[in-house]
């Protein structure tokens, strides 16, 4: 089986998918949700627009890459769709499918420490002082793994109203084993990933959500103005101008030469 290029152009993919359709190689798959990629970061950004500033850009992403996933996983070209109208459904379900589990979740923890406050009040009466963590857990007649992990769930305080969101016809569920099956040598340290996410957040802080999504999208996932302009329904005058804007204001913020420059 011949070596698949390290960087696809239009022609070399259609050969990886022939490759994919035949054998169902893992590498193959990898390469193709590698290629496509773009397509989560499409969908995300317009889907930010729209959800709660502590929904981050980066973990719709993560939901959406299930869908990319599946969606090549499920493709069938027999069925005369173009892939990409296809696989915009299934990220669009898969992030749906997401926040409704946050949103199932949010719900619980609401529950959870309600009845938590009432029980510690109770308590604190009955035995003349704040009752334990396992003293709580046992009246609510919880085990102490749950009731940590719904403490936990509460103290990060993430709410999900799915209403921010236009809900989409999608036979998409989450489910079954969507992770990769092979180590990819080129991927982002799990560190590198999260020193970046925090250095982002540090440097957009104040931004409004359109001039964070114009930065994240032209210098973290490489998109074009043009292309950013059609994701956030602008000009690419428009986002230009935003851009310029943003930079401005943020070398005015720093005074730190070294910080400057990794923005400009």
């Amino acid at each position: 089986m011949s070596a698949i290029p390290y960087s696809l152009d239009s022609t070399s993919v259609q050969l990886v998918w022939r490759r994919y359709l035949k054998s169902r190689d893992v590498e193959a798959r990898n390469r193709l949700v590698e290629y496509y990629r773009s397509l989560v970061h499409i969908q995300a950004a317009r889907l930010a627009q729209k959800l709660p500033a502590q929904v981050s850009f980066e973990e719709i992403c993560s939901a959406g890459y299930d869908g990319l996933i599946e969606a090549v996983e499920a493709f069938d070209p027999k069925h005369k769709t173009k892939f990409e109208t296809f696989c915009q459904r299934r990220i669009h379900g898969a992030v749906m499918d997401w926040l409704r589990e946050l949103d199932v979740q949010s719900r619980t923890v609401r529950s959870f420490e309600k009845f938590r406050m009432q029980r510690r009040e109770m308590l604190d009466g009955e035995l003349g002082r704040p009752p334990t963590d396992e003293e709580l857990a046992r009246d609510m007649r919880m085990t102490r793994e749950r009731y940590r992990e719904l403490s936990r769930l509460a103290q990060m305080g993430h709410e999900v109203h799915l209403s921010a969101v236009q809900a989409e016809e999608s036979g998409h569920r989450r489910g079954g084993n969507s992770a990769w099956d092979i180590r990819d040598p080129a991927a982002i340290d799990p560190s590198e990933k999260v020193s970046r996410q925090m250095f982002t957040e540090y440097m957009t802080r104040g931004l409004n959500r359109e001039e964070r999504l114009v930065l994240v999208l032209y210098y973290y996932e490489g998109l074009t103005m043009a292309e950013i302009g059609q994701v956030l329904n602008l000009s690419e005058s428009r986002v230009s101008q935003i851009h310029k804007d943003v930079i401005e204001r943020l070398r005015r913020r720093f005074f730190n030469d070294d910080v400057a420059e990794k923005v400009a």
